[in-house]
């Protein structure tokens, strides 16, 4: 299968992991559909790599074009809880403050969605801990989105397998 690089960042790929932009009547457009018959190349669904391209001289996009390559990035970040739902009965979550707090402090935890209302000290104290330790903190709006997901009153969720949390963070949109 042939390989694809992204124009910007130079990673490899199969050609649906990027998004193709074509040559079309001397200006270069976003190939949504990939199938105009002309030159072409490709960048990754990644807005850090759109923002490169912006900055490149040699392939001058157009807004318009630009735009149109952000929202279709925007089209493939998903909520969190959309992407731990199918996952609800793994055993890759820790659930509760104390036992979240605790897993940070072993190194266990990789991963914390943390809802904005729940108390103030203990979002500070989760916050202290993210700068002191490798963790990622996920902000949901509220704390009753677990019960949809877990069927019961959680207050925040912790997540420790390195492979799963790389994996989400690279579908979820992350939203302070």
């Amino acid at each position: 299968m042939p390989e694809r690089t992204c124009i910007s960042c130079r990673k490899k790929g199969e050609k649906k992991d990027f998004l193709r932009i074509s040559e079309e009547n001397g200006k270069y457009v976003f190939d949504k559909e990939m199938k105009v018959q002309s030159r072409g190349f490709y960048v990754c669904k990644d807005p850090a790599c759109i923002e490169r391209l912006s900055k490149n001289r040699k392939y001058n996009l157009e807004m318009q074009e630009l735009l149109n390559l952000l929202k279709e990035t925007e089209k493939n970040r998903k909520n969190i809880i959309d992407i731990i739902r199918p996952m609800k009965n793994s055993g890759f979550f820790v659930f509760g403050i104390d036992e979240n707090i605790e897993g940070i402090k072993k190194n266990k935890v990789r991963l914390l969605i943390l809802p904005k209302d729940i108390n103030e000290k203990y979002i500070e104290q989760f916050k202290r801990l993210e700068e002191g330790f490798e963790v990622t903190i996920i902000n949901i709006e509220k704390k009753e989105e677990f019960l949809n997901v877990f069927s019961r009153n959680v207050n925040v969720v912790g997540i420790t397998d390195k492979r799963v949390v790389n994996g989400i963070l690279s579908k979820v949109e992350v939203t302070e």
